[in-house]
């Protein structure tokens, strides 16, 4: 395994920049063998070994036991650890993220602050496929089907080639304790459900599927660079007063990641989902005028495609949030009304990805208890929305259409009944700012 290391760390130029390298070591098998490897690699490449560990206090008991099995391990090897506990389950909650997402966020940014140098976390092989499969099955783009990059500015990953297996092997051969994350046997998270159930199948297939994927992330992390310095040069050259000449685009690939660019350094705040580029796009060539978030919205004028800011809206802002949990609506006792159902939606009849954005040329909606299909504008004239909010209307829509919009209500097709099981509520609100 060392050997896959010393591969990678030269392959993908991972210790360019540094001879600081700070292990994120949670204590399990991937983390405690980078850990050795690095340890035993220290004076061939010449590096300063650290070690960084955060209790995300999740799991009681069992977590003290992985913080005080690391501080043991480091201080057998030597090594100088960075150490801290973090109340993720309250961070969740209080920003209305997932749990895993939360631990992410939190976890990322332990890693920046303590970091001596370079961050090397213990991203294996089995890892990339996962993620790779992860982003597939959200439908994600060509950078999302790159897998996990080996370096990414701070963070590199020495064990990008090893795989679960190796890391097993290499933990028996040198008698490297390590402790079990209960978490990663169970089957309910996502990524859990792809590593017990999806990949044995594939490895039925391909029982090198894990290195074949290396590959192929390689050869598209490739294609993905050449397409935005393609999209770079394209910006570059067309771009002049605020506005990207659009009157004879380059084909679809560079000019998507070119109104991504444009949209990225028009508006700090202004993200941009693929349904939203696809629709700018669109307008690129029929020409006119499209709702983005954040009160912005594009135009195509003469051959220019402008990103700008909705008049007004700078004094109108909408707070939209959602909370995602098992349905107990019908049994818990919680008053059901129509404003709550109005903002409730089955994340399983959810199609694609979703997106919160604005309404659209040609959207329409078929709203729950209601018998036919009506446009968002017949909608808007119907419930008297104001003339200067229709185009920040905040509206969340799926691969297959708007499912949501504010102060209307819900898709028939995504409404919740006793026999939805996963559920999204949405709490928005409406309030002038700058006033």
């Amino acid at each position: 395994m060392e050997k896959s290391v010393l591969t990678a760390i030269e392959r993908f130029s991972l210790l360019q920049d540094t001879k600081e390298v700070t292990v994120a070591l949670s204590g399990g098998a991937d983390s405690m063998s980078l850990l050795y490897a690095l340890f035993n690699l220290r004076e061939k490449l010449g590096i300063n070994l650290f070690a960084a560990h955060l209790n995300h206090m999740i799991r009681g008991d069992e977590a003290v036991r992985d913080e005080e099995f690391v501080k043991k391990q480091c201080e057998k090897l030597g090594v100088p650890l960075f150490c801290e506990r973090i109340d993720v389950p309250r961070y969740a909650q209080e920003r209305k993220l997932s749990t895993e997402l939360a631990a992410r966020e939190v976890r990322y940014d332990f890693l920046s602050r303590v970091s001596k140098g370079a961050v090397a976390t213990a991203h294996t092989a089995s890892d990339n496929l996962e993620t790779l499969l992860f982003n597939l099955t959200r439908g994600s783009a060509l950078k999302g089907l790159c897998g996990i990059p080996p370096k990414r500015g701070i963070f590199i990953r020495p064990l990008i080639l090893c795989t679960r297996e190796d890391v097993e092997a290499y933990c028996k051969k040198n008698s490297i304790r390590y402790v079990t994350d209960s978490t990663n046997l169970s089957d309910d998270y996502t990524r859990n459900k792809i590593r017990h159930k999806v990949i044995p199948v594939l490895k039925e297939i391909n029982p090198s599927a894990e290195r074949a994927a290396v590959r192929a992330a390689s050869e598209l992390s490739e294609d993905s660079l050449f397409l935005e310095e393609c999209a770079d040069r394209y910006l570059y050259e067309n771009l002049s007063g605020g506005g990207l000449d659009v009157s004879s685009l380059p084909k679809a690939p560079i000019a998507k990641r070119s109104i991504k660019k444009l949209a990225e350094i028009s508006a700090d705040e202004l993200s941009l989902d693929n349904l939203h580029i696809s629709e700018i796009y669109r307008i690129c060539g029929a020409g006119g005028r499209t709702g983005l978030p954040s009160g912005f919205y594009a135009e195509v004028k003469k051959g220019r495609l402008f990103i700008k800011q909705t008049e007004n809206s700078e004094n109108i802002d909408f707070q939209v949030k959602t909370q995602r949990r098992i349905n107990d609506l019908f049994t818990n006792g919680e008053k059901i009304n129509n404003l709550l159902l109005n903002n409730s939606l089955d994340c399983d009849k959810i199609i694609g990805k979703s997106v919160l954005r604005t309404r659209q040329t040609g959207d329409s909606i078929r709203l729950a208890g209601r018998g036919c299909t009506k446009s968002l504008k017949k909608l808007m004239n119907e419930y008297r929305v104001p003339t200067e909010l229709r185009d920040s209307l905040p509206v969340l829509a799926d691969d297959a259409g708007v499912i949501w919009i504010f102060g209307i209500g819900v898709a028939q097709r995504c409404a919740v009944t006793k026999n939805s099981r996963d559920i999204m509520i949405i709490n928005a609100s409406q309030s002038k700012i700058n006033d």
